[in-house]
């Protein structure tokens, strides 16, 4: 994480059964100052959505399970608004017809450009005024991503400036690995069990037998799921 954070003007969630596509525009949409999750299908996605209010949606048609038009005429059934871009390599009118009779709000073609993609979403979200969701929900908590404060309920969770740093990490990578050399750039930290300390810690104060949200991924660092 040697880029500098930016202020993140929108939450997207991006959706593709490719971890190449995924780890490219979660990087490139991050670089244009957007806070990005992502998810790997369908169901991925619409547990991420019972939990996270978006900004706008990005997801692939074909992928296996659910495709995109299901996934999207499905939250539409459940009054979810959010824009939604779909990415297709089917470009006939038939099929975008379909998609926006189910919900979905404008198509990019694959293979794209990362710019008219770039392009798209700032397009929609200038007409729809979309403001940054800076709350995200767990189980009983919330995490306020601008003043870093954790709430258990309407209760204040005390957390040291390193806890808080790393739960702003974590939920900027909901459900994909951080390595500890990624956590350990943002603390400051020299020596990686300072890393499995801090975190341990944090566990403590967020986690029950019953509860919980963070992974430790052997030789490779730890992941955040809701």
């Amino acid at each position: 994480m040697k880029e500098k954070t930016p202020n993140f003007i929108a939450h997207i969630l991006v959706i593709d059964d490719d971890s190449v596509i995924r780890s490219l525009l979660k990087r490139y949409l991050f670089e244009n100052g957007f806070l990005v999750t992502v998810a790997e299908d369908a169901i991925d996605a619409e547990n991420l959505i019972s939990s996270i209010k978006f900004d706008l949606i990005v997801t692939d048609k074909m992928m296996p399970e659910k495709d995109g038009v299901d996934f999207v005429r499905d939250i539409r059934k459940l009054n979810n608004n959010t824009p939604v871009i779909m990415l297709t390599a089917m470009g006939d009118i038939d099929n975008k017809i379909l998609g926006f009779e189910n919900g979905v709000d404008d198509y990019v073609a694959k293979p794209f450009e990362p710019k008219e993609l770039l392009y798209r979403i700032q397009s929609i979200l200038k007409r729809t005024k979309s403001n940054v969701n800076e709350v995200i929900i767990f189980g009983d908590f919330s995490f306020d991503m601008k003043s870093e404060v954790l709430k258990k309920n309407d209760d204040v969770v005390k957390l040291t400036s390193e806890q808080r740093k790393i739960m702003n990490v974590f939920l900027k990578n909901v459900n994909s690995i951080v390595s500890r050399n990624d956590f350990m750039e943002v603390l400051n930290f020299s020596d990686e069990r300072n890393i499995d300390v801090a975190i341990a810690r944090l566990r403590k104060k967020i986690e029950t037998k019953d509860e919980k949200y963070i992974t430790t991924v052997r030789n490779e660092g730890y992941k955040f799921s809701i």
